[in-house]
């Protein structure tokens, strides 16, 4: 009995040393994710530069991105899809990123910390080295590892596209240079897999037929008839998707577009005059807020409302502090009803049914708007200063003391 005692042993005690050895107790990276007007400025001018909407089958374009551009990307993307922490540096030329990983282990507090180095081999970029807290990965076993597991992630249509389109991935400097030539069926199949994965069609067909069969203007009626659906189809599906579901057939009826859909960008019929606490414009802003927030992130649509009212004060109708407000409301809800499984099912039972905007839209009326950039300035001194600051806290106290959040 003893050799069969020792043939269960050594695989456990080899599988336990190798945890230790991968994994470690404290994140090698720890960094916050800050998204500022500058970094929103800077993804607006590439993607204007590359000029998609004008693109054509066949048609080669070059994405030239900073050793700046990369560690702020690697660092949103670890913390949105991971609640983990990266960065990227470009040296020698070849590209080393490093990332902290927490692991969802109960009652224990583990990180995988992982360092890859990339280095050029043609016209591509190859792993040169692959690490796991104090453990390496030969790089055949890497190159392995990829071809027979990337195929088979949830991220598989998007590394296919990708594969299909990219031409040549260079260190030039301090820059990476991407050459990529447009497949537009590449592209459909990643809108297909982005779709299924982040709000299914089949969901999304029934809410805008059941949101089209409500009457009326009020975007309070509407949120409560989209969540008595929510409520009633989460008693067999995921309720993080059908509150996705319902947040964004919300916001293509007020914007009249469709969003997160294989046939996005096209124009739909709008119900126009759409009002949320008597105007038009805060329905827009809170619909399209609570929908950044359910795909993306609240920061992400905090920061988005933000850089609107920015460039209003330059050359619009000017900063509303209460379009802000709206944006904020709109996100926090947005991001509530897509946390968790509890978050998403304890927002359905408090808004299904709802006819009365004041439980989750705070009191606005109050707050200045229509400010040109020189009053804005001299009101508040600008994003970040105390009275801005002031003004900002008053927003999310009224938004914290809405009945929805309350316990």
């Amino acid at each position: 009995m003893r050799w069969l005692f020792w043939l269960v042993l050594l695989p456990l005690l080899l599988l336990a040393g190798l945890f230790v050895a991968a994994t470690d107790a404290r994140p090698h990276v720890s960094r916050s994710v800050q998204v500022g007007m500058a970094d929103l400025d800077r993804g607006k001018a590439i993607v204007d530069a590359l000029g998609l909407r004008r693109m054509r089958e066949g048609e080669v374009r070059q994405l030239v991105l900073s050793e700046a551009d990369l560690d702020q990307g690697v660092n949103y993307l670890a913390h949105r899809f991971a609640r983990g922490s990266a960065s990227a540096r470009i040296a020698l030329s070849g590209l080393i990123v490093r990332a902290s990983l927490p692991l969802p282990l109960p009652g224990m507090r583990r990180y995988l910390n992982l360092e890859l180095a990339l280095a050029a081999d043609g016209e591509m970029l190859r792993p040169a080295r692959l690490r796991f807290g104090a453990l390496p990965l030969p790089v055949g076993l890497v190159e392995e590892l990829a071809l027979r597991g990337l195929p088979r992630s949830r991220y598989a249509a998007e590394l296919a596209a990708a594969r299909a389109m990219l031409d040549s991935a260079r260190i030039s400097g301090q820059t990476l240079a991407l050459r990529f030539t447009w497949r537009n069926a590449a592209l459909d199949r990643v809108i297909g897999s982005v779709v299924a994965r982040g709000v299914d069609e089949a969901a999304l067909a029934a809410y805008r037929q059941h949101l089209s069969q409500v009457g009326g203007r009020d975007f309070a009626v509407l949120l409560g008839a989209a969540f008595t659906l929510a409520q009633t189809r989460s008693d067999q599906r995921d309720p993080v998707i059908e509150n996705r579901a319902a947040l964004t057939s919300l916001a293509e009826m007020v914007l009249g577009q469709r969003l997160l859909s294989r046939r996005g960008g096209e124009k739909i019929g709008r119900r126009a005059g759409i009002r949320l606490a008597g105007r038009g414009d805060f329905a827009q802003h809170f619909a399209l807020s609570a929908f950044l927030a359910a795909t993306g992130g609240e920061g992400l649509s905090d920061l988005a409302g933000l850089y609107k009212e920015l460039k209003d004060a330059e050359s619009g109708s000017g900063f509303s502090f209460n379009d802000l407000a709206a944006d904020r409301a709109g996100s926090r809800l947005g991001e509530a009803g897509t946390r968790s499984r509890a978050s998403a099912l304890k927002l359905q039972k408090r808004l299904a049914g709802v006819r009365d905007a004041g439980l989750f839209f705070p009191e606005v009326r109050d707050l200045p708007e229509y400010m040109r950039q020189a009053e804005f300035q001299r009101r508040f001194g600008g994003v970040g200063q105390p009275a801005y600051q002031r003004m900002i806290e008053r927003i999310e106290a009224r938004i914290a003391g809405l009945a929805i959040y309350k316990d």
